[in-house]
């Protein structure tokens, strides 16, 4: 009997052990569709995070869904989070750089001017925003006239409503309720898979207007280190599951090549 509880308790132990061993991880996650996006079944954010945790088992990656405009705060030394992915250094992490580190970039992003589809309607309806009703989302960052602003910076600028997504922006769009908004390649190049026909009533400006390139911003003394996640994401590429989610999304040809 003794025996047999001894080997019961070993059972148990190897049973439970990895998961109470594994460090959590928090992944501040906010609306950036197709990043992430509670408006969609399914985004490269929530994706890349269950990659994450099947590939290994020291960590586990939690996803916490936070405001755009508290990505700072969230990686600070006293803030829920310790990871943020598809995010840019160029988007006001210059005034935190003290505070977080960065992998190398996984993908390249485009910005761009789109408006709804109307007859007569072309790439000049871009050509002056002064008259326009523009479209943006609160806490997200933008180039305008020749530097980057954030969305408050904008709202001081342009006539522009600040909305909760991308997605309310297209619906507004398509609505008549804004005149122009500012879409990501990444999730244009996503809606050419979806059942929502939003594409065929959207007229997308030729010009880039603001280029960039999308990596994982990491808290510095917290819970991972940006080279151990670095290591992790590259043992995915070099398994080809990068790639292979990035296909998911019709993003492959945003993928930025690791040596």
């Amino acid at each position: 009997m003794k025996l047999f509880i001894l080997l019961l308790a070993c059972y148990l132990l190897l049973w439970t052990g990895p998961s109470q061993a594994q460090r959590p991880v928090y992944v501040a996650a906010y609306d950036f569709p197709p990043y992430f996006s509670n408006a969609l079944k399914t985004d490269m954010t929530s994706e890349l995070v269950a990659l994450l945790n099947h590939h290994q088992n020291v960590y586990e990656f939690i996803i916490q869904v936070i405001p755009p405009n508290a990505r700072y705060e969230a990686l600070s030394a006293t803030g829920c989070c310790d990871v943020l992915l598809f995010e840019s250094k160029v988007w006001g992490w210059d005034e935190n750089e003290h505070q977080v580190e960065s992998t190398r970039p996984l993908l390249r992003g485009r910005e761009r001017l789109v408006a709804k589809k109307a007859a007569g309607r072309g790439d000049e309806f871009f050509q002056n925003l002064d008259s326009k009703v523009l479209g943006g989302v609160n806490g997200y960052h933008y180039l305008m006239s020749g530097r980057v602003m954030n969305s408050a910076e904008v709202a001081n600028n342009y006539q522009i409503y600040l909305a909760d997504s991308r997605i309310t922006n297209v619906r507004m769009l398509i609505g008549g309720r804004i005149d122009i908004t500012v879409l990501n390649d990444g999730l244009l190049y996503a809606l050419e898979n979806s059942s929502v026909d939003y594409l065929d009533q959207l007229l997308v400006s030729q010009r880039v207007e603001h280029e960039y390139n999308l990596g994982a911003i990491v808290a510095k003394n917290k819970n991972i280190r940006a080279a151990t996640l670095q290591q992790l994401l590259r043992e995915l590429q070099r398994q080809g599951q990068l790639e292979q989610l990035f296909r998911r999304f019709n993003l492959q040809r945003m993928q930025v090549s690791w040596p």
